[in-house]
């Protein structure tokens, strides 16, 4: 089983890595976000003390979602100017890793997906079509958002104040799920799909 041990460069409090995927952790201790790979570990700065999410989540929270067991590594909490939504870091038993994204009690459940021809974003409007892995998708909406907060393990390196551009989707039925992130170039993909409260399944403490 892969574990990396490393210490937090700020109060020296040691933390294990046991997903290889997660280049960013939240020091629960003093508060201070990490960078770090195989070769070096960087201070990233204090960061934002995250309140509760909308629903029951919470990192370290355990449960199925669509019968696959998962455990919650970490959560980014964006904001768009007139609200926020929480983006939550899982990984599967399986290893599978993936977002589950919170926005007003609303869920969808999301994985990057490599895509390097993507439209700028100054080609993209609400009612704009455009197609990713084979399926139709409609922009809805196009904005900016910025982090208010990041908390435990993430795959990205993100921190509080960031700001990028973003377009969201979704599929003519209404089924399927679409977000492009231009925080890099090229920009970051989503693909997935809306779910339902029901799929979601969480433990009661001490069942995982």
């Amino acid at each position: 089983m892969y574990a990396q041990e490393i210490q937090c460069p700020s109060c020296g409090a040691g933390r294990t890595i046991r997903n290889p995927g997660v280049i960013t952790i939240v020091c629960e201790y003093c508060g201070n976000a990490v960078y770090w790979d195989q070769e070096k570990i960087a201070n990233a700065g204090k960061q934002s003390i995250l309140p509760e999410g909308f629903s029951r989540l919470f990192r370290g929270a355990t449960g199925s979602l669509l019968n696959k067991r998962f455990c919650v590594l970490g959560r980014v909490r964006y904001s768009f100017g007139r609200g926020f939504w929480d983006e939550w870091f899982l990984e599967f038993e399986s290893g599978e890793i993936g977002w589950l994204t919170e926005d007003n009690h609303e869920f969808a459940y999301e994985k990057a997906f490599p895509a390097p021809n993507v439209p700028p974003i100054s080609k993209l409007s609400p009612g704009t079509r455009i197609a990713m892995n084979d399926k139709p998708y409609i922009i809805e909406e196009v904005g900016q958002a910025e982090c208010l907060g990041v908390e435990g393990d993430l795959p990205i390196r993100m921190q509080s104040g960031e700001k990028y551009a973003f377009a969201d989707g979704s599929t003519p039925d209404g089924q399927y799920t679409l977000g492009i992130e231009y925080d890099h170039d090229p920009p970051t993909v989503f693909l997935g799909r809306w779910i339902k409260y029901a799929s979601l399944k969480l433990d009661e403490p001490g069942e995982w």
